[in-house]
């Protein structure tokens, strides 16, 4: 049996790349607003440059100026064994056992 060669190419091979799609939320004039984009990423810099262009502010600079942190950031470590503590009902603890009982560290 003879192989024959083909001069047919894939329409996959002719297929453009898909574009990436982008999602932007930002803030103009106090109003959330949400962009949905395809294109390349220097579209997207652009679209960004735009924005802020007409004023618009993104979510974190405009919210997090009206709102003050109740809470610490992230979980505390204990001081003696530099581990994470856990969050229990009356606040955090150190889950490390020393001797036969636990690290008495909270907070």
């Amino acid at each position: 049996m003879t192989e024959t060669q083909s001069n047919v190419t894939q329409i996959t091979d002719k297929q453009p790349a898909p574009a990436a799609k982008f999602s932007i939320t930002a803030s103009i004039d106090g109003f959330p607003v949400s962009i949905e984009v395809e294109g390349k990423a220097s579209d997207l810099r652009a679209l960004v440059d735009r924005l802020k262009a007409i004023g618009s502010e993104s979510p974190q600079s405009s919210h997090a100026a009206t709102i003050e942190p109740t809470k610490a950031a992230g979980v505390p470590t204990c001081p003696i064994h530099h581990s994470p503590m856990k969050e229990g009902r009356r606040g955090f603890f150190c889950p490390k056992k020393v001797g036969d009982g636990y690290c008495k560290e909270t907070a």
